[in-house]
């Protein structure tokens, strides 16, 4: 049975005992927990995406036991499915893990008000929809009016908050790294979203004007011919 307490001190508790190991495997857990390129309908880590994160950091390291003591032993993670070929589990407080972890890690004061600010800003513009969003629409061979109606409201009434939120979330890289890559994907989708409209329209006045002059030159060339 894991240690009856705030889960604030069994995060606290698990790092003093098991050092950088710990740290490393907890931290890539959040990691995972937030990438918005994994798909967490099963839970919020798997153990396969937690053995390639550590892989991919030069970690190769059997994180089976440090699982086993989050789990059996703080009651840090809980066990959300499992089959022959997978394992999935949720953090019990995902908001409260990560903030302490953090803290563990940077030396950065999470509860200053300047940083709570910045979180409360970037929770309320809902960044993964915004996200999700223009995914749909860079894939688009066209836009329809409708959708360049969508994405406009988009640059105009969030882009100028993200771009503020990227650059104070900067001065706190550490802290805010995976809210940064979202805001980033944000801005680049966008610009790719605001290239494919402008070519589009490109498109159609070049054309209109490769029509308009055709016209006339047909024009003079019936006004040309003379009557028999």
């Amino acid at each position: 049975m894991y240690i009856e307490n705030t889960v604030k001190d069994r995060v606290i508790d698990f790092l003093n005992k098991y050092g950088d190991k710990g740290y490393i495997v907890l931290k890539t857990i959040i990691d995972i927990s937030n990438d918005p390129e994994i798909d967490h309908r099963l839970g919020d880590f798997s153990y396969k995406h937690l053995v390639f994160k550590l892989r991919k950091i030069g970690i190769d390291y059997n994180p089976h036991n440090i699982i086993r003591i989050l789990e059996k032993e703080y009651g840090l993670i809980e066990k959300t499915y499992l089959s022959t070929t997978q394992k999935w589990w949720r953090l019990v407080d995902p908001e409260t893990i990560r903030k302490t972890i953090l803290e563990y890690g940077s030396g950065v004061d999470l509860e200053d008000p300047d940083l709570k600010l910045l979180v409360i800003k970037y929770r309320s513009i809902e960044p993964l929809n915004i996200l999700n969003n223009l995914r749909r629409l860079v894939i688009k061979d066209k836009l329809s009016n409708s959708e360049k109606e969508f994405f406009r409201k988009i640059v105009f009434n969030e882009l100028d908050t993200i771009v503020d939120l990227i650059n104070k979330m900067q001065q706190y890289e550490e802290v805010f790294r995976e809210e940064l890559k979202i805001l980033k994907e944000i801005i680049s989708l966008s610009e790719r979203v605001s290239m494919k409209i402008f070519n589009t329209s490109k498109m159609f006045n070049e054309k209109s004007f490769e029509n308009h002059v055709y016209a006339i030159e047909s024009e003079k060339e019936r006004n040309s011919v003379k009557p028999w």
